[in-house]
């Protein structure tokens, strides 16, 4: 199913893409906004010190009443005016106590602003402010320069705000990307259920194939097997015709005991739940499947663990469990058998000293007809999946990370630890 395959890429990367599309754009569009808030802000200082020069200035030419430029000048938002002259020196200030002083840098400095220009300060208070030089024109007198020094808390407060937006952007894209990673967890979880309830579609279509097949051939293979072992009772031991009878026998088994496996993956399972105890189920398995084993099996310390589960299923899981791990030892070795409670499951560990699994072969382990033994017929680890999730619960293989090895866990749902009714 390709098209499947690829759909979880196709969803992430689309999404990713609204995604990083839709931040650009928002964060392109915040910095445009402070940008001109902050512009805005300046501009209005300057206007701000220009409308009050040009006042001061004609305010000047009408000499009339005298007192007309301090009040010109003692806006709320002028923290100090002066007038100097071209050598420095301060021919009106706000403060009366300054006039006849000089300014710090005397004529060259004073002299430098040909052009109203304006400049952000900070006041020996600390304060910020906003001063602003402006040339005066007056006829016959001689060059003398306005200098406004504004405070800029309205600006500040712009900017301020401008500085906010960037705040409030971060709380944005912080629950955009987050409902983004929960649509996107919503719709992998999506998909992986239709993929799910395809392949057992599929499974479905195949199990039903499988166990008409499989009737037929079984049928087909007693009446092979019959004639078989008739023949063999009558020929005589010496005949060398009788070592490529037996032969056949073996492999007519070896053929009935595929058949068998078939037919018991692919038919409908029905489950009887129970609360059953896993250590004892566990323990009895071992009797069947460790039965002449010399090797070491730590079974003894098992802890009582209630499971909700088929028993009968559940012990043939585990038998073949068992049988698995023994048979990848090829020998005496030691099998680590535990049980762990975490909240609602329970877990069955199973751990040996074998050689471990291939790498190029942990991802296909439950898959069907799958299989590293030579006369495996790769179904005993797909049927323990099969059931293991009909009983709502998990099993999975990988390798030992303390040494070599294997080792398989198979989780159940806990149950209640006795029994009513």
């Amino acid at each position: 199913m390709p098209g499947h395959a690829h759909a979880p890429i196709v969803v992430r990367t689309a999404l990713a893409a609204l995604l990083l599309l839709v931040t650009v754009m928002i964060v392109f569009t915040t910095w445009q906004s402070t940008r001109v808030l902050t512009a805005l802000a300046e501009q209005s200082l300057e206007n701000t010190a220009l409308a009050l020069s040009h006042a001061a200035e004609k305010a000047l030419r009408t000499p009339a009443d005298p007192g007309e430029v301090r009040q010109v000048l003692s806006d709320r938002v002028v923290a100090y005016a002066l007038i100097a002259d071209g050598d420095g020196t301060i021919l009106f200030h706000t403060n009366r106590r300054l006039v006849g002083t000089r300014l710090a840098g005397g004529k060259a400095a004073w002299m430098r602003a040909e052009n109203p220009i304006g400049e952000r300060i900070v006041l020996g208070t600390g304060l910020p402010a906003y001063q602003y030089d402006y040339p005066l024109e007056r006829a016959g007198k001689t060059p003398q320069m306005l200098r406004l020094v504004l405070h800029t808390t309205s600006a500040d407060a712009i900017m301020a705000r401008a500085e906010r937006m960037w705040w409030a952007l971060g709380a944005v894209l912080a629950l955009l990307w987050t409902l983004g990673l929960l649509f996107e967890r919503l719709s992998m979880r999506s998909i992986r259920l239709e993929e799910k309830m395809e392949r057992q579609r599929q499974l479905g279509l195949i199990g039903q194939m499988t166990a008409v097949l499989a009737h037929e051939i079984r049928n087909a293979l007693g009446s092979v097997k019959g004639s078989v072992q008739l023949v063999v009772e009558k020929v005589a031991a010496a005949d060398p015709v009788k070592p490529a009878l037996a032969l056949a026998i073996q492999g007519t088994a070896r053929i009935e005991t595929l058949v068998n496996d078939l037919l018991l993956f692919s038919r409908e399972e029905s489950y009887r739940i129970e609360t059953v105890d896993l250590a004892e189920v566990a323990r009895e398995a071992a009797r069947y499947a460790l039965e002449g084993w010399e090797g070491t099996a730590t079974l003894d310390e098992l802890p009582q663990a209630r499971v909700v589960a088929d028993r009968e299923k559940l012990l043939r899981v585990v038998v073949n469990a068992l049988k698995n791990a023994r048979e990848a030892m090829s020998g005496p070795g030691r099998l680590d058998i535990s049980i762990a409670a975490h909240g609602r499951w329970t877990t069955l560990t199973i751990a040996d000293t074998g050689t471990g699994i291939a790498a190029e072969a942990l991802a296909r382990l439950f898959e069907p007809f799958f299989t590293t033994k030579t006369d495996g017929t790769g179904l005993g680890l797909a049927y323990a999946k099969k059931v293991l999730e009909g009983m709502q619960g998990s099993i999975t293989l990988a390798n030992r990370t303390d040494g070599p090895g294997a080792v398989l866990n198979i989780r159940l749902v806990s149950g209640r630890k006795e029994r009513h009714g």
